[in-house]
């Protein structure tokens, strides 16, 4: 408990200057001492300085411990993913806010609530506040330095600066084993995610099945599906379909049981990846169409959703006019270039079979190679490459054959 800083927080707020605080107490040089923590007062210093603010000793020392109460409840819930719970003591903690930073709780609490503004998705926000704890730095204690390491990697592997986190992967590497233990399944998850995305699935699959095997032990059920979904995404890009197919109908049950809603959509939108994987394009296209009637037009999974269903329709033979009209809506309302390469790849699969390659191969194969789509670049390299090989064209063949390979399991 910093008291220094406390007594300063009093003094500004009451208008007070130092001589006026100090003025038949002590001198100013010894409260200056007292405020910037140097000092440690007697009892009777402080409960005199205290007194002149009209303030009570002991009733301040149960308001900082109240306060210290409500920070680590913040901090347990935010690490639980109870989210109502975490909203509502933000607001509390948001309302004293001046006297959390007047206090030693004060890094603590900008960490976690850099931690919050990710949850909240407020990306703007969270810049705002990760500059904050930038410029803190220098003040953490080790504890709050691994903290600061593992929101940070959370932090920009959430705006996509993937490099900055692995940056920091290898700084915290050397300090893995003080990793404080309400953190150590984020830090494997936070790893096994940014090794996915680098289509290191036989790695990111070790550290998501850590992340698992932490989360479980913590009782950290909601964080525990999220951990078993990367797994079961993991398992299907190495064609482990059973141990995929087995930890899908596990979280089938439990999302829906523990009311995580969206966790439920995410799983039935990999399951539908799986089943086309598997062939069971039927399957999948049922998986989709149910997807789609409970998720929001506005959301930016949507889109997600459609051009899976527009995929999963083309592979199964079903016709489905409606979805592609909707992509041509949403291509005019949004200009995503994205989605105006899909919308025309789409739509020339009702016609000629020749000029559709064409396109795959000169638009649409060259746009997702350069923005790292690296699933669909990878798909649409497979069908070239068949298609160049009835054509007997193997220089192409190798061409598109080397990008499916070498863009697949990195560690294979």
């Amino acid at each position: 408990m910093n008291i220094g800083s406390i007594v300063k927080y009093y003094r500004l707020r009451n208008g007070l200057t130092q001589a006026e605080l100090s003025n038949g107490i002590c001198s100013i040089s010894h409260l200056s001492k007292i405020e910037s923590n140097k000092y440690s007062p007697h009892k009777e210093t402080l409960e005199e300085l205290f007194k002149k603010m009209h303030i009570e000793w002991e009733k301040e020392v149960v308001g900082y411990k109240k306060f210290e109460e409500k920070l680590s409840r913040f901090i347990s819930h935010s690490v639980y993913y109870d989210f109502e719970s975490m909203e509502t003591l933000y607001k509390e903690l948001k309302e004293n806010e001046d006297y959390l930073q007047s206090t030693d709780l004060v890094n603590k609490y900008e960490l976690y609530k850099l931690r919050y503004y990710l949850y909240k998705r407020d990306t703007s926000q969270a810049k705002r506040q990760h500059q904050l704890v930038e410029k803190l730095r220098p003040t953490f204690n080790d504890y709050e330095r691994i903290v600061a390491k593992v929101i940070s990697i959370m932090f920009y592997i959430s705006i996509g600066e993937d490099e900055r986190a692995e940056q920091l992967f290898a700084k915290i590497d050397e300090d893995a084993e003080r990793i404080p233990k309400l953190l150590e399944g984020e830090y494997f998850y936070q790893r096994a995610w940014l090794l996915h995305k680098k289509t290191k699935y036989g790695k990111s699959s070790y550290y998501a099945e850590m992340a698992v095997e932490h989360f479980l032990k913590d009782f950290n059920y909601i964080r525990l599906m999220h951990a078993q979904l990367l797994l079961a995404i993991n398992f299907t890009s190495r064609d482990l379909y059973l141990q995929s197919e087995k930890l899908f109908t596990i979280l089938m049950r439990n999302t829906q049981m523990m009311g995580q809603g969206e966790l439920y959509q995410h799983t039935l939108y990999n399951l539908s990846v799986l089943y086309n994987r598997m062939g069971n394009h039927t399957d999948a296209y049922e998986l989709l169409v149910e997807l789609k009637s409970i998720i929001s037009v506005e959301s930016g999974f949507y889109d997600a959703v459609l051009l899976n269903m527009l995929h999963t329709s083309l592979e199964a033979g079903i016709d489905s006019p409606n979805a592609l009209e909707e992509l041509k809506v949403k291509m005019y309302k949004s200009k995503d270039p994205y989605l105006e390469i899909h919308y025309e790849y789409y739509k020339k699969t009702k016609f000629s079979q020749q000029e559709l390659y064409d396109y795959s191969e000169n638009i649409m194969f060259p746009f997702l190679r350069k923005y790292g789509y690296i699933e669909e670049g990878r798909r649409i390299a497979w069908r070239l490459a068949r298609y160049y090989k009835e054509k007997e064209d193997y220089e192409k063949v190798d061409f598109f054959s080397d990008y499916y390979y070498a863009e697949g399991d990195k560690e294979l």
